[in-house]
């Protein structure tokens, strides 16, 4: 597949010309090879870059009280991920939902082909002002319908109803960039207010939860509880674009 597209490569995709109907297969293979991977070296359970000891320096992976199994990456945060994942946060290109649409398709297809999730849903934010006051923008939840779009033969069962399958209720502390510390209170904070509100979705269901970025995995693991907890959920797991590399204890 990959030969029938141009030279262009990942971060450099608005210039591609099947921009917006690339396959997915060809873009993942397309970033691939621009991406640093989890691979033998990465935590089982996070994905995180293990120790020279082969210690995962992630608390959660250790806590007894973690609820979501496990957490995977298409990547590392870093190089050309990080510039693509910062212009479609933060530099208000948000045609790059097009893109990592088919960049988690394409994983599923190459990962969860047999052992394929009951729902597929979004590390939510919240609709209205944020903390700050500022209108928030559903990045996660944006790449679910370009996902659904992308898959044609209908075989993934992206969570693109309104209401969603899990939402949060009221705006909460921003996570990215704080110390390991902070990400423990607003983790908290964030599953508290979280809500299903048919738990007829979810129940008796593996559930896949997508993010853009984990670095200590406590949102989505505040996600997995609710989904647990309210949803009656059956196995948890995330997917991420980018696993944060580890930046001291």
């Amino acid at each position: 597949m990959t030969d029938q597209l141009p030279a262009t490569a990942f971060p450099d995709c608005h210039d591609c010309a099947r921009f917006r109907s690339g396959p997915a297969a060809a873009c993942l293979a397309c970033a691939a090879g621009r991406l640093s991977r989890p691979g033998t070296g990465a935590c089982p359970v996070c994905a995180q870059r293990l120790c020279a000891d082969g210690r995962c320096p992630n608390e959660l992976c250790r806590s007894p009280r973690r609820r979501i199994s496990r957490i995977r990456a298409l990547g590392y945060q870093a190089g050309p991920l990080r510039r693509a994942i910062h212009s479609y946060k933060y530099g208000g290109v948000r045609s790059w939902s097009i893109v990592l649409g088919r960049l988690l398709l394409g994983w599923l297809e190459q990962n969860l082909a047999d052992d394929p999730p009951g729902l597929i849903v979004a590390n939510p934010g919240y609709p209205g002002a944020d903390a700050r006051g500022a209108m928030a923008f559903g990045h996660a939840e944006a790449v679910l319908p370009a996902a659904a779009a992308a898959d044609t033969a209908h075989r993934w069962p992206f969570d693109t109803a309104t209401p969603a399958a899990i939402v949060k209720t009221r705006p909460t502390l921003r996570s990215a960039d704080a110390q390991a510390w902070s990400k423990r209170v607003t983790a908290a904070e964030l599953r508290a207010a979280l809500a299903v509100p048919d738990p007829g979705r979810t129940a008796d269901r593996f559930i896949v939860v997508y993010d853009d970025v984990c670095t200590t995995g406590g949102q989505l693991d505040a996600v997995a509880g609710c989904l647990l907890d309210q949803g009656g959920a059956a196995r948890v797991e995330g997917i991420v674009l980018a696993r944060a590399p580890w930046r001291g204890s």
